[in-house]
Parts: structure tokens; sequence; C-alpha cells
């Protein structure tokens, strides 16, 4: 009896401590959100540091586009940084979650779109597909599909 006590009780405290561990996907949700729009708002005023701060830090991480595939925190940065040499002419963009789903506690895949306005007032829009990691800094893009 004090043995099955003991194992009931190890297994409630393993569970709540697994729930405390998952925010739940609605948290998690706006958290990558947020995240999503500060680096909108980076990219548009110009600024790749903001931006890049979406991404971790991590040489295995990817990039997909234009036919290419490019791993590696500092390669995404390369292909990025010549877009940010004239802060005033970048376009402005934002970004909506079109469909969310967790992938346990720690990642989380996300479908939106994205919408350019360019400076000539023409406007661009298109899909990306993000695989998100929580790490210690917060949800981070580990691997990015953008067309």
């Amino acid at each position: 009896m004090i043995l099955r006590s003991f194992a009931v009780s190890a297994g409630l405290t393993l569970s709540l401590a697994a729930t405390a561990a998952f925010a739940g996907p609605a948290e998690d949700k706006a958290a990558i959100a947020k995240v999503l729009g500060e680096a909108s708002a980076g990219w548009s005023r110009g600024d790749l540091d903001a931006f890049m701060a979406s991404y971790e830090k991590a040489p295995q991480i990817n990039y997909v586009s234009g036919g290419k595939v490019t791993q590696g925190y500092d390669a995404i940065r390369e292909i990025y940084a010549p877009r940010f040499t004239k802060p005033a002419e970048m376009p402005k963009l934002s970004t909506e979650i079109v469909d969310f789903d967790p992938l346990g506690a720690d990642y989380a895949a996300v479908v939106g779109r994205f919408h350019l306005t360019l400076p000539d007032g023409k406007d661009a829009t298109g899909l990306f597909s993000l695989v998100f990691h929580k790490t210690a800094d917060g949800w981070r893009i580990v691997s990015d599909h953008s067309s």
C-alpha cells in the first residue's frame, strides 16, 4: 500500500512538472507571435540584429528559399545582410500566423503569411513555414521556408 501511494504520488508530481513546463498552445502561440512581431519591426526599420534575434544562433538551423538551402545562423545572416544596407528604403513587413501546431513542450510548427509594403507603395505577399525551438532566450526559429 505504501509503495502504491508513493507511485501515485510520484506519477502526479511528474505529471504536474510536465504541465508546468508546457505553457500551453495559446501562451506559446502568443509568445511566437510576439517574436514574429519584433522581427517584423526590426526588418521594417532596417535593423538586421533585431530581425536576426528571431533565429536560434546555431550552426544547424536552416533557411530554404529560391530553391536553395542555407544552413547555419551566420550563413543566413549573410544572405539577409545586403537587404539592410539602406534602412530608410526597407519595405515594411508584417506577418500573421495562419496555422500553429505545438510539437511537444519545446518545438512548434508555424505556417504564416508575410506582407511587404514596398517604398513605391506596391505590395508583396507570400507564405512561410517555420519551426520554432523554445530556448533559454525564448522561442527561436530553427527552420525557415519562405516562398
